[in-house]
């Protein structure tokens, strides 16, 4: 660590000026590099109301964004959720639909129209249950019906999975959406809303792309079947083929109707999810705050745990929410969100304020015992002729120095405060300048806290304490 210069002045030893507010010196803007080894014994004492007003902040923060994710679930969100619940709907009904003609074509014909099927009695071992019927296989090893029929069972048994998980889908959503229509403030309730929106949605793009995947080849097969000759020489089967092949062209439409729709209910969704991360974590910070052990006099401890906890909370509501919405949110709700920001910036502010504060006080007392007890050291008397006392003020200097606990002590400290001023003038700059003054206060907390515990630790080695 760099010596701290110690200017001495006649006989006394001028300590670093507690001015916090002053213009901050580039070359005291270091990043802490973390708490020294050892047990932390510094924190920072913050008054009753200091510790409410910065409550009260973190708290409008809590519940403004509360407010603005409701109005997102309720005014956005909501028709977006119920077209896709009804897509999904309707993709299970086709899906049923398609079931259903299957069976009636294994009744009117066990063959379903496939050249090589005889609709025979059946007969020993050579029945085989299929979902149209008991169908004797009379061809060749090589003959193409056999394979035929298991595709497309396999098709439409796929298909009727797709459709009752995409009703069930559906259906999540739309229980995910209910709670928000109350426009209720719960933040656990909006949390749990949120996840089981987003897993729904994801899951139901999921059988979308299998559905329109399974529809294609549906529509395929069928197209083979209905060139077969038999199904030719029966209309009636035609007819029922041509159900099938429009269904089955219903379930594309449907799946491609599915993926615009969950876009745009993601995109609702996306940032209702941003709204109720940042209300439920700063809703934690406040919890965490507000335990944060008190004194009789109800005077409470920062430690160093919750420096910098509003840093991620508020670059991921710009990442998240107010970057890639920006243009379509009111204008309203982005000045009343700027506004809910700009109290978090201030909160951290009058915390880093008061470490900057207390810290350069106490390093000063520190430095004080320091000097008394050096100076006695060193033989110092007023009486003294002047040689006699500039001698022992070098020695006093020298001993300064030489205490690298306490010189780590006054560069924290300076930096603490350089920090500070760093902070108050990037927030004074406004909008586009948040995360950069929450990081400036952050970093003065670190300084602030380096100091004191270095302090406390030279205090400990002099036993001084």
């Amino acid at each position: 660590m760099a010596p701290v210069a110690i200017l001495i002045l006649g006989a006394g030893l001028v300590g670093v000026p507690l001015d916090v507010r002053g213009s901050a010196s580039q070359t005291d803007l270091v990043v802490p590099a973390g708490l020294p080894d050892g047990p932390t014994t510094f924190d920072i004492p913050l008054s009753p109301c200091l510790a409410e007003a910065v409550a009260e902040l973190k708290m409008a923060f809590v519940e403004g964004v509360a407010i603005e994710g409701m109005r997102v679930a309720t005014e956005e969100s909501s028709s977006e959720a119920t077209s896709v619940v009804d897509a999904a709907r309707d993709m299970s009904a086709v899906a049923n639909r398609i079931a259903e003609t299957m069976e009636v074509l294994g009744g009117m014909d066990p063959t379903c129209g496939i050249p090589g099927l005889s609709p025979l009695m059946p007969m020993q071992g050579a029945v085989r249950e299929t979902l149209f019927g008991h169908i004797i296989w009379h061809e060749s090893v090589t003959g193409k019906s056999r394979p035929t029929t298991d595709d497309l069972e396999r098709v439409v048994k796929t298909l009727s999975g797709i459709g009752g998980r995409a009703l069930r889908l559906g259906r999540d959503i739309d229980m995910g959406m209910k709670p928000l229509e109350g426009g209720e403030t719960d933040y656990s309730t909006m949390a749990e809303s949120a996840t089981r929106l987003t897993s729904a949605m994801s899951g139901l793009m999921l059988e979308a792309a299998a559905a329109e995947t399974a529809a294609v080849e549906l529509e395929q097969l069928v197209w083979g079947i209905r060139d077969g000759t038999t199904v030719q020489n029966q209309p009636r089967l035609d007819v029922e083929w041509e159900k099938v092949q429009m269904a089955a062209s219903e379930v594309r439409r449907l799946a491609a109707r599915i993926g615009p729709t969950v876009d745009a209910l993601s995109s609702s969704n996306r940032t209702f999810v941003g709204l109720t991360r940042s209300v439920e974590e700063m809703s934690e910070q406040v919890d965490a705050f507000s335990a944060l052990p008190a004194d009789a006099d109800g005077t409470r401890h920062m430690p160093w745990t919750l420096i910098g906890a509003s840093i991620e909370i508020i670059e991921a509501l710009e990442a998240e929410v107010l970057e890639p919405e920006g243009e379509n949110f009111p204008q309203e709700s982005l000045r009343g969100l700027r506004a809910l920001i700009s109290g978090v910036v201030e909160a951290e502010r009058m915390l880093a304020e008061r470490a900057v504060e207390f810290t350069s006080t106490s390093v000063a007392g520190v430095n004080d015992r320091f000097e008394t007890k050096y100076r006695s050291d060193a033989g110092y008397e007023p009486s003294a002729s002047a040689r006699q006392q500039e001698n022992a003020l070098n020695d006093v200097a020298a001993t300064f120095r030489s205490n690298s606990d306490l010189q780590s002590a006054h560069v924290s400290a300076r930096a603490c405060r350089a920090w500070l001023a760093d902070g108050v003038s990037k927030q004074a700059s406004g909008q586009g300048s948040e995360i950069d003054a929450l990081t400036s206060y952050s970093y003065a907390w670190g300084h602030a806290l380096i100091a004191g515990t270095s302090a406390d630790r030279a205090l400990v080695k002099a036993k001084l304490n």
